[in-house]
């Protein structure tokens, strides 16, 4: 009786513990999804009409949060000139800019991140104009900017 005892314990020694992988994996996808729809894809459409200049020196900046972006064009048949939000779908007055770049400063505050001005001005645009956009975004609170150019081959 005694040896059957002994016996019995040796065999339930002798099996290696195992572990149920299924709901890991199952955790795992469960968070891969939550993940996947919790999260904001970062995008910027840009106006295809904008042709920005040329610039030896440009560098592609890394970080790419907290970007409120205009166009600026070039001045056409009728001397006016015309900005644009990023994708180039609505025109704005350099009024309308500094209340959108006011709520968007704000809105970055709350959040931590430091705003900055992405300024796509097309290649022919005047000095002036930029000037303008520049201003009207630092009025509502943005001083950082960042001018859009194509890099050379050089």
């Amino acid at each position: 009786m005694a040896s059957s005892k002994y016996q019995a314990a040796l065999e339930q020694a002798e099996d290696d513990a195992k572990m149920d992988m299924s709901p890991m994996i199952d955790m795992v996808f469960l968070l891969l999804i939550f993940f996947m729809v919790a999260s904001r894809m970062v995008t910027v459409r840009v106006d295809p009409a904008i042709k920005p200049p040329v610039a030896d020196q440009s560098v592609k900046p890394k970080n790419v949060k907290g970007r409120i972006v205009f166009n600026v064009y070039a001045k056409g048949a009728g001397g006016e000139s015309k900005y644009t939000t990023s994708d180039g779908s609505k025109t704005v007055t350099l009024e309308e800019i500094t209340n959108r770049v006011q709520k968007f400063a704000d809105s970055m505050e709350q959040s931590g991140t430091e705003a900055s001005l992405l300024l796509r001005a097309h290649k022919d645009a005047e000095v002036s104009d930029i000037k303008k956009v520049a201003k009207a975004a630092a009025e509502g609170g943005i001083n950082k900017v960042i001018f859009g150019a194509f890099k050379t081959g050089k």
